[in-house]
């Protein structure tokens, strides 16, 4: 593997000697706003098989891909009213729009439902070498399957087994990157936008915000993800989440995954018989309800529902049916209220969607 100093070389020779490394179908790594990435030409199967080999197992996980603007995208991918706001609102910069694909980029980068991943890196010289080639490059980060995102050279070497670095001709270092979150990916394909990765960049326009799971522990994370979002709030009020959805749509999942963004070791269990669950935190308390054997919303209050409504306490509540006149008149000034719906597409697939 070549590396070329980027503080040290020429930007012309930089560029002339990636373009002529994609071109053969060869593998770069290139630095981005976030991590380090893995470049080959999108267009080359060859090539992306190359990738592959290199990443290791991806469990048929598609790839984005990194034009130079808008208009190269537009080649590859079609473009709705949703995804053009989101270019011309965040781009270049930290941001994955998937779209429907046009079937022009190699079959293995696109999702199962044909849809393919957009990126336009904010670093100017990944642009100019994508204009240079003139096709879109991946836009995967250069860690292998499960290892962590390098950062540096030596992060990718301490990472990275001497077999697969073989697989890589040309290192494009710009000496160690800042340790930021990665791209925020949004799908623009549905009714509605969905977040399928909360990244550094929110999407203020998206009401609530919606997210896609494709399993359980996905589901967690994703919980962990909107209690991250709300969490300052607890320091004036009490947090409600006011889970809806069908019987096993993940409602205790979720409830699993807000135990995990607070550091709760305890397993976490559905309370359908015993109705409450308490679970300390080092600042507070989750409270774990199921409201599904109550005979009436009032044995909410019978519960003790005033004296959980205090700063830092957390409140799990499952079927919102026969209580959620209840939560809907409790005082602003005490409580925030995260109205969650669980929808369910197939045996692993979940649509969270959030308004507060």
């Amino acid at each position: 593997m070549k590396v070329l100093n980027l503080k040290k070389e020429s930007e012309e020779k930089i560029i002339r000697e990636a373009v002529a490394v994609l071109k053969a179908g060869g593998l770069v790594i290139y630095p981005t706003e976030t991590c380090y990435g893995l470049a080959a030409d999108a267009l080359n199967p060859n090539a992306v098989e190359r990738l592959i080999q290199y990443k290791g197992d991806r469990r048929g996980k598609p790839i984005s891909v990194a034009v130079a603007d808008q208009t190269m995208a537009a080649q590859y991918v079609a473009i709705n009213t949703t995804a053009i706001n989101l270019y011309q609102k965040f781009l270049p910069g930290p941001l994955t729009v998937v779209s429907k694909s046009r079937g022009q980029v190699v079959k293995t980068l696109e999702s199962v439902n044909h849809t393919l991943g957009i990126r336009i890196p904010d670093y100017l010289l990944v642009r100019q070498i994508i204009r240079r080639l003139g096709k879109p490059i991946t836009a995967t980060s250069a860690n292998t399957s499960g290892k962590k995102p390098p950062y540096s050279l030596a992060d990718l070497k301490k990472y990275t087994t001497a077999k697969r670095l073989n697989l890589v001709s040309l290192f494009l270092n710009a000496g160690k990157l800042p340790p930021r979150p990665p791209s925020t990916v949004v799908d623009t394909t549905l009714n509605e936008p969905a977040v399928l990765r909360q990244g550094e960049i929110t999407i203020p326009n998206i009401p609530g915000q919606t997210f896609i799971s494709n399993s359980e522990q996905e589901t967690k994370n994703i919980a962990a993800q909107i209690l991250s979002q709300y969490r300052n709030i607890l320091v004036s009020k009490s947090l409600i989440f006011a889970l809806q959805g069908e019987l096993g749509a993940g409602k205790t999942r979720f409830v699993k995954g807000l135990a995990e963004g607070l550091k709760i070791t305890a397993n976490i269990n559905s309370p359908t018989f015993v109705l409450i669950k308490e679970y300390p935190f080092r600042s507070g308390t989750l409270y774990h309800l199921d409201t599904w054997r109550m005979e009436n919303g009032q044995e909410l209050e019978s519960l003790g529902l005033k004296k959980m409504i205090k700063p830092h306490n957390i409140l799990a509540i499952e079927w919102l049916q026969k209580v959620r006149p209840i939560l809907e008149k409790l005082p602003k000034s005490r409580v925030a209220v995260v109205w969650i719906t669980i929808e369910t597409f197939s045996p692993t697939r979940r649509r969270i969607k959030y308004q507060i």
